[in-house]
């Protein structure tokens, strides 16, 4: 099996003469043990020959696993890991790309931005949902949660977390409120637009006639609408 353990403080090869290990020059200046050898695992050093043994079996584990992750790789910040490695691979339609932007430059960065990577556990994530309530309502943490859960599965992909805290079953985002959507019935609709100005009930037309979203409505041209033949292009 791949991997083995250095002693860097004495000889590999006992003196011929004297049948003992010779002290080589790094002797005390240096950690003492080096685990090496491991494919795509990079060396790591102890102090104790106990402690080597140990996470070279369970590394040699891993390793054959795929499954390795070296706990250094996910000592960054998480603040550095979104700058560095996640933000600059996303893409997408640029109102999305924004909304996303908002979300982790307000929600996730203020209260998690100097923890390490590896150090986003469950416990951090109560302390943060119980922060995010005191401002959000259900829905847009819901919203915020899966941004960072974007993050992380990413950090997963990338071999510096072994797992995406934000899957466990102890710690959730809220529930979606249960029940259905239902439109307004044609006397409510009537109501409302009645109470506007002039200027703004053509968006209630749009909108309970069309089924246009707020933005879609607010970015409707007069040169969007085919009159002739009764379509309505929505391109912002």
């Amino acid at each position: 099996m791949a991997g083995y353990i250095e002693d860097r403080w004495l000889k590999k090869r006992p003196n011929p003469k004297t049948g003992k290990r010779e002290r080589t020059t790094m002797y005390g200046k240096c950690t003492r043990y080096r685990v090496k050898g491991i494919p795509g695992v990079k060396d790591r050093s102890f102090d104790a020959l106990q402690d080597a043994k140990t996470w070279l079996a369970q590394a040699q584990t891993d390793a054959r696993r795929g499954e390795f992750v070296d706990p250094r790789d996910g000592a960054i910040s998480l603040k550095d890991y979104i700058a560095t490695h996640w933000w600059p691979t996303q893409s997408g339609d640029p109102s999305t790309l924004e909304r996303i932007e908002q979300r982790v430059r307000r929600h996730i960065v203020p209260h998690l931005a100097a923890l390490p990577l590896n150090s986003v556990g469950t416990e951090a994530l109560r302390s943060w949902k119980k922060r995010l309530e005191k401002d959000l309502g259900p829905t847009s943490i819901r919203l915020v949660w899966a941004t960072l859960s974007g993050v992380l599965q990413a950090a997963v992909e990338d071999r510096r977390l072994a797992r995406n805290p934000c899957r466990a079953s102890t710690v959730r985002p809220p529930a979606a409120a249960p029940g259905r959507v239902e439109a307004w019935p044609p006397e409510r609709v009537l109501a409302v637009r009645a109470a506007l100005s002039e200027r703004y009930r053509v968006l209630v037309e749009i909108g309970a006639g069309l089924g246009l979203r707020q933005g879609e409505a607010f970015g409707l041209a007069a040169e969007d609408i085919d009159f002739e033949a009764e379509v309505v292009y929505v391109r912002r």
